[in-house]
C-alpha cells in the first residue's frame, strides 16, 4: 500500500516530462487529420485509435471529414487510422456496456477483428518553428481501394512531407532532463521503500 503513492508520483514525473514545454523559437501545435475519398467505401467502418480512446470516423462522399486529437496531453499525440470490414461486425455489439468502450470497439481497439487494416500513422501535435507555424497545414489524406491490402490512404497535401522530426542542440538538454526525472523517480521509488520497510519491522516488534 505505501508504494502505491511513490509510484503515482513516478508516473506524474513521466508524463509531466513528456508535456515539457516546446525550445525557445518553437511552437507546440495541434494537427488534425483530414480525410476525403472518391469511392463508396459503405463496406467497410473507420476507427481513429489514439491513446485510451477508440473513435468512429465517418466518411461523406466527396466531402472532406476533420478528425481533431482524441484527448490532451503526450498520451494522445498520435493516433492510428483503422479500416474494418462491416461484414466482420455484424455479430459484435456496439451498444454502450460498462466499460468505457462497447465490445465492439474494444475489439477493434485490440485488433481482434478479421480484415482490420491500419491505414495510417497520425501525429496530432508537433513542434514547428514559429515561423512554420503560421503557414502550417493540417495533412490530407485519400482513402481508396487496393488490390492488394483492400484499402490504402494516399497523401494529397499538407503535413510535413521534405523532412523528419527534428533532432536539434536541444537533444543534450532533454537527455539532462531525462536523467534528472529518472533520478526523482528512483528517489521517491527508495523512499517508498523505505517506509515500507519501517512499517514492517515496527509492527513485527510490537508483535513480538
Amino acid at each position: 500500500m505505501i508504494l502505491k503513492p511513490a509510484l503515482s508520483v513516478i508516473l506524474l514525473s513521466m508524463t509531466t516530462f513528456g508535456d515539457a514545454a516546446p525550445d525557445p523559437g518553437f511552437k507546440r501545435i495541434s494537427i488534425n487529420l483530414i480525410l476525403e475519398t472518391k469511392e463508396d467505401l459503405g463496406d467497410h467502418r473507420f476507427f481513429i485509435k489514439s491513446g485510451a480512446n477508440l473513435e468512429e470516423v465517418f466518411l461523406h462522399g466527396s466531402e472532406r471529414t476533420s478528425v481533431p486529437p482524441l484527448g490532451a496531453g503526450a498520451y494522445y499525440s498520435a493516433g492510428t487510422l483503422i479500416a474494418v470490414p462491416t461484414r466482420n461486425l455484424e455479430n459484435v455489439s456496439d451498444a454502450p456496456g460498462e466499460r468505457e468502450l462497447s465490445e465492439l470497439r474494444q475489439a477493434v481497439y485490440q485488433g481482434k477483428v478479421p480484415g482490420a487494416v491500419e491505414l495510417l500513422n497520425h501525429r496530432f501535435s508537433r513542434e514547428v518553428s514559429e515561423a512554420e507555424a503560421g503557414s502550417f497545414q493540417d495533412p490530407v489524406y485519400r482513402i481508396e481501394r487496393d488490390p492488394q491490402a483492400g484499402l490504402r490512404a494516399v497523401y494529397v497535401s499538407g503535413g510535413v512531407t521534405s523532412s523528419e522530426p527534428r533532432e536539434t542542440r536541444s537533444s543534450g538538454l532533454r537527455f539532462w532532463q531525462s536523467a534528472a526525472a529518472a533520478v526523482v523517480a528512483g528517489i521517491f521509488l527508495l523512499f517508498g521503500i523505505t517506509i515500507l520497510g519501517v512499517l514492517y519491522f515496527r509492527k513485527r516488534a510490537m508483535a513480538l
